[in-house]
């Protein structure tokens, strides 16, 4: 624990910590006594996350009620955490999938997806990450998805979002190490929410990112995932990779009326 709080502490911020995986990795860094900056829109669950890994574990809990696709809730993560010494960003905060067709999205949905899943995500690693390079020590943990690993009809802009989290982080993976700072890309594939009732439980999925921190560039939980990316990446020529992915998308989407008027799914 000792090791965990020289290495990526004294603070670490988790963005998304609400539900899912933000909060599980927020109670297995506790566990490893990180204070903790929490930041999430739904400020009862955060304050009573707070209470509940300060209680529990004894370490120092910030909730931080912030929509970080406003620029107003950017500035604030940025504001409050001026005073502390971040050394882990979990880069977990993101828009969600949508499943449909790319045609019968609003012009400002997709570029909300994409705004989200991209700009925000380089700013967050680009501010928490000079300091971490000065100290040459710290970690940044960018939670992507296993929809970044290929190319993903019926989900366009967030699988080429999740895409562009892969390629930032694999490839800060190698330029931050010359400064002492260990950064890792997370690609889970379906995991259990308040959304999502089936796949991995975000305990697993965390444990198995902290396992592979300062270890590997990124890393995809779960075999039956892995076996699954490595079959459509590299078993298959690239046409083939996107027409399988295709195919299993267009199944679930079968029993939906093609619509070109933005009204659809």
């Amino acid at each position: 624990m000792a090791a965990w709080r020289d290495r990526y502490g004294p603070w670490a911020v988790v963005t998304g910590a609400s539900a899912g995986i933000g909060k599980s990795f927020a109670r297995q860094l506790a566990e490893r006594g990180l204070d903790l900056i929490l930041v999430a829109r739904r400020e009862p669950l955060l304050e009573a996350l707070a209470k509940e890994l300060s209680a529990r574990h004894g370490v120092a809990v910030r909730p931080l009620v912030a929509d970080l696709s406003d620029a107003r809730g950017l500035d604030r993560l940025v504001a409050d955490t001026a005073s502390v010494e971040v050394g882990l960003l979990v880069n977990n905060a993101g828009a969600p999938a949508f499943h449909g067709h790319f045609v019968q999205r609003q012009r400002a949905e997709v570029e909300a997806l994409v705004d989200f899943n991209t700009r925000v995500q380089a700013v967050l690693a680009h501010h928490f990450l000079q300091p971490m390079a000065r100290r040459r020590r710290g970690g940044l943990i960018q939670v992507a998805s296993v929809t970044g690993h290929v190319s993903m009809p019926f989900m366009v802009e967030y699988s080429a979002s999740k895409a562009y989290q892969l390629a930032m982080g694999e490839a800060l993976y190698s330029e931050m190490r010359h400064w002492g700072v260990d950064c890792l890309v997370l690609a889970p594939g379906a995991t259990v929410s308040e959304r999502i009732h089936f796949g991995m439980p975000a305990e697993a999925v965390v444990r198995c990112a902290l396992a592979a921190l300062g270890h590997q560039p990124s890393v995809i939980p779960g075999l039956a995932n892995r076996l699954r990316m490595f079959r459509l990446r590299q078993l298959r020529l690239r046409r083939g990779m996107v027409r399988a992915c295709g195919a299993f998308q267009y199944r679930q989407l079968r029993t939906r009326p093609w619509q070109v008027d933005g009204k659809g799914q």
